[in-house]
């Protein structure tokens, strides 16, 4: 076994003296805030000190087990086979550590005054995507060997009695020989050298839902090696396990408060896979033919141990688990069973997250060919900038990737709903244009749905398109004057932030929510209603600010320090797509409290007859509705009919857009009584969700107060 000591490999001993052996770096680090910035690079170099330690440990166990076992000089020498059999279960930690000691020779620059203390850390976010990488990998390479070292140790201490055990059994025969007496020739022994170590039990059981979607992620790019469930491959199936283990609720500290005893949910996931590939490892067929003393049966019983130890932290109720319906929230990237290939160190994809960014939509593109496959990708940086980015890929040729980006601030660029042009103006019906205002730079995205359009348009603007439908006729108080009626595309918003995918917030990958046939369950008032409160879950964001639901907290500061600030939850949204003077528009109304259906002014013979009309109206005053128009007429002014005026947080435009005078209602004219219906049910369910959001913000509220009149 190649020895593994600082000497071999200088990263170890470069982090270990840099690190932690200067007591002036941490020292400047507590009196200098704004290095903590830098912190992932100290917890990079205490994993590599942790992985050293444990990697001195396997020599000096081998060494102590062979310096304690007795020697036979008649027998020929044989190889060690027990270097093979760790090495072989341990897998190829060198190739991290060489990256790992590169990577720390190119990237420290530390700069030092007289007195040593560090005054500048060179860090780019590329530099920093690559410590994820390999914390990732030296994470993974600690947890197995910290779980190999046990039983490996536990083998040779029990090779070494079987082997005392044998020269007993040698010495009696000679002895007996010498003696011209019958020797005493004590029968084999038929203790499992591993008999009485501690078996763990689960205290736990998978739901059956999640164990499906295992069970349908094991066929999903599984290695070359694998035939079937009854026979996992035992190598890859056991650095499954323990990558996830890895990734697991060993990561997680609960808090004091109860709301802080709940993992991460793709924690407490790869808990419950860890614990399935476990069970379908112990009844393969190469796992049973292993042999009772064999190091694999060890290693296989303390990961038992270990993943019960963490199950009891819940028994104990030192944790709480998140509830079976959001852990099946979380997207099929999250139940993959197989430990897939680690990204390269160097550059990353441009559809890969950066550093602070959130991966909020992944949606398939219309293919470019019969072999070329598109998506875009959006990462979110703020509220109203993001990161699309088009990747173009060949089925056929893996080296082929295309990629292009473009950085969207929605209040210098323009999101021109394309999609809602009338059909001979329209290039496509699932198009959306990205119009920058400075540089005059048009950026096109074709879709392959409509509710991919609305997806996109969800991400950008942060509203969810609820409902929408078209050819609608429109009036301001029943009037037939030019600008005061016409036809229009209609949308009805509710805000929605999409929330980061990696916490599963967004349930199915979106593409497929879009076009499933569900879709029109999950929009009808029924679902909306029974679902609203349990999609109310509290998720971190960066910059700072949760969201719940339409509703946030911001974090503030003031002379008193840093405080939360519950806000309420936003009024839902009518949009009218509507041409005006020759020029594309919009027509804006805030749906709030005060906003109803009047049933008494669509004109109506009898309450009877098939009604086709709806009439809106403010019950106290005149009804406010907003109205943007484009710059220029058709085609010219396309680029300037920017429908990010109207998101959410608000655009720095919405003060200044025109606002209708002596409006005293609205009126919408349908095609036909049942499309009328439809409008006034899909108006109804939103009013619903909006008073559900209000009892849950006025809840918050209460508890808050309460709270903080307990605290003082």
């Amino acid at each position: 076994m190649e020895q593994v000591s600082e000497t071999n490999y200088p990263v170890l001993s470069g982090a270990k003296k840099l690190l932690f052996e200067e007591p002036t770096l941490q020292n400047c680090l507590d009196a200098n805030p704004s290095l903590r910035l830098d912190s992932q690079y100290l917890e990079f170099g205490q994993d590599i000190k942790a992985l050293a330690d444990t990697l001195q440990c396997l020599p000096r166990i081998i060494q102590n087990a062979e310096s304690q076992s007795p020697q036979r000089p008649w027998n020929k020498p044989e190889d060690d086979y027990r270097a093979a059999q760790v090495v072989q279960a341990a897998g190829d930690f060198n190739g991290t550590l060489k990256e790992c000691q590169t990577l720390l020779d190119n990237n420290t620059r530390f700069r030092t005054d007289a007195n040593r203390f560090v005054r500048n850390v060179q860090w780019s976010l590329g530099v920093e995507r690559d410590v994820g990488i390999l914390r990732d990998r030296v994470r993974f390479h600690l947890v197995k060997l910290g779980i190999l070292l046990k039983p490996f140790e536990i083998q040779l201490l029990s090779e070494i009695r079987q082997e005392l055990h044998h020269l007993r059994q040698d010495v009696a025969e000679i002895k007996g020989l010498l003696t011209a007496r019958d020797g005493f020739v004590p029968a084999a022994s038929t203790h499992d050298p591993l008999e009485g170590s501690t078996r763990g039990g689960f205290s736990g059981q998978i739901p059956e839902a999640v164990a499906h979607r295992f069970e349908q992620a094991l066929s999903d790019c599984p290695p070359a090696s694998y035939i079937g469930t009854l026979n996992l491959p035992l190598q890859a199936a056991t650095d499954a396990l323990v990558y996830h283990f890895s990734r697991s609720t060993i990561e997680y500290n609960p808090g004091l408060d109860l709301n802080q005893r709940v993992p991460k949910v793709p924690q407490y996931l790869n808990l419950l896979k860890s614990q399935w590939i476990l069970e379908k490892l112990e009844n393969s067929s190469e796992v049973k033919s292993q042999a009772s003393y064999s190091l694999w049966n060890g290693y296989l019983q303390e990961l038992r141990i270990n993943i019960s130890k963490e199950f009891e932290r819940f028994d104990s109720q030192k944790l709480e688990a998140p509830s079976e319906d959001v852990v099946l929230l979380l997207d099929d990237r999250s139940y993959s069973i197989w430990r897939t290939e680690t990204p390269a160190i160097g550059p990353a994809p441009l559809a890969e997250q950066g550093p602070a960014e959130e991966t909020i939509l992944e949606l398939e593109l219309p293919d470019s060919s019969a072999t070329r496959q598109s998506s875009l990708t959006v990462h979110r940086r703020s509220f109203i900038e993001f990161r699309l980015v088009t990747t173009i890929v060949d089925k056929h040729n893996k080296d082929f990737r295309h990629e292009k980006e473009i950085v969207v601030n929605t209040d210098a660029s323009a999101i021109v709903p394309v999609y809602a042009l009338p059909s001979q103006e329209s290039p496509s019906p699932s198009n959306i244009l990205i119009s920058n205002h400075h540089v005059r730079d048009l950026n096109w995205q074709t879709l392959k749905t409509s509710g991919d359009v609305d997806l996109l348009q969800q991400a950008l603007l942060g509203y969810r398109v609820f409902h929408s439908m078209s050819d609608i006729r429109w009036s301001i108080n029943g009037s037939n004057k030019p600008g005061e009626t016409g036809q229009a595309r209609m949308q009805l918003w509710q805000h929605k932030t999409l929330r980061d995918l990696s916490q599963g917030e967004n349930g199915l990958r979106l593409h497929q929510l879009a076009s499933s046939a569900s879709e029109s369950q999950l929009q009808s008032p029924v679902h909306e209603a029974e679902q609203a409160q349990g999609q109310r879950r509290m998720t971190t964001l960066s910059g700072s600010t949760i969201i719940s639901g339409p509703s946030m907290t911001s974090k503030v500061t003031g002379p008193r320090g840093q405080a939360t600030v519950l806000l309420p939850p936003n009024p839902s949204v009518l949009v009218l797509f509507i041409t005006h003077e020759g020029k594309h528009a919009f027509l804006h109304v805030e749906l709030t409290r005060d906003v109803v259906v009047d049933q008494n002014k669509c004109n109506c013979r009898s309450e009877r007859e098939p009604c086709s009309t709806t009439v809106i109206r403010n019950v106290h005053k005149g009804l406010k509705i907003r109205r943007y128009c484009a710059r220029e007429s058709s085609d010219q002014g396309l680029a300037t009919w920017d429908l990010a005026v109207f998101r959410h947080p608000q655009h720095p435009k919405f003060n200044g857009v025109e606002i209708l005078a002596k409006v005293k209602y609205l009126r919408l004219d349908f095609l036909s009584a049942a499309l009328n219906s439809e409008f006034q049910a899909e108006l109804s369910a939103l009013e619903k969700i909006r008073g559900l959001d209000l009892k849950l913000y006025n809840k918050a509220l209460v508890e808050r107060r309460n709270r903080d009149g307990k605290v003082s």
